[in-house]
């Protein structure tokens, strides 16, 4: 549903990334007051939620999206060189190559293969950490938005968290502890949902639903394959 969530999951940025950026601007809530104070007004706002769908925005997937061509187009380079180096000693007298030949040839493609590893791991590397910067940036924003939001309605504290319990993923063990833990508020009764405003707020577009196509007629799918009647 979100393309942006295994985004983060397959770049290990759900976990140790994430709790970074959390660790970076979240605060533990102020304790209440005295009794004769006023109660605090609490507000949640589904953060990862946001996340998700600033990070697909244009600005950020196209910045992603150039980032990994860049990667992408220094790999094809080399690929090509060593398709090239694996032609000419293809070419190459297999009864009897000539060493003075053979020997730099084998030696340029164990090196442009060698180089070739390295790129693949340094575009991981890069492509994770500009990714991180991405995500470090986007909560900045949800965090600054957060702040006019909660003061337009008089909120007092903000907690990150979604208050439905229904639409957990529950595909194994570890997604369930994860989606457990972007729930810390279990119950507030007095908590303004605070999201959509906050999304409003950074300008972020609305999810748009898919649209289904026109239900079937009664009975189409019983009707024939060939659609007409028989003659």
């Amino acid at each position: 549903m979100h393309r942006t969530t295994s985004l983060l999951v397959a770049a290990g940025l759900a976990g140790a990334v994430f709790a970074t950026v959390l660790g970076q601007f979240v605060s533990t809530p102020a304790i209440a007051g005295s009794q004769g104070q006023a109660e605090a007004r609490t507000g949640v706002v589904d953060v990862l939620l946001l996340l998700e769908q600033m990070l697909d925005t244009e600005p950020y997937a196209t910045a992603r999206n150039n980032e990994a061509q860049g990667w992408d187009a220094q790999l094809a380079q080399l690929e090509a060189q060593i398709n090239g180096t694996v032609q000419q000693l293809q070419a190459l007298d297999p009864t009897n190559p000539d060493p003075a030949v053979a020997q730099p040839l084998y030696e340029q493609y164990q090196s442009l293969n060698q180089r070739y590893g390295q790129l693949q791991q340094e575009r991981g590397m890069n492509l994770d950490r500009f990714s991180a910067g991405q995500l470090s940036e986007a909560y900045s924003k949800i965090h600054a938005a957060v702040q006019v939001v909660a003061e337009a309605n008089g909120v007092d504290r903000v907690f990150s968290s979604r208050m439905s319990g229904e639409d957990v993923n529950a595909d194994n063990t570890n997604v369930v502890g994860q989606e457990g833990l972007l729930r810390p508020v279990l119950r507030d009764a007095t908590a303004m949902n605070l999201t959509d405003q906050v999304r409003a707020e950074l300008g972020i577009p609305e999810p748009t639903v898919e649209e289904e196509g026109p239900a079937p007629e009664p009975g189409a799918a019983d009707a024939p394959a060939g659609g007409g009647e028989g003659g």
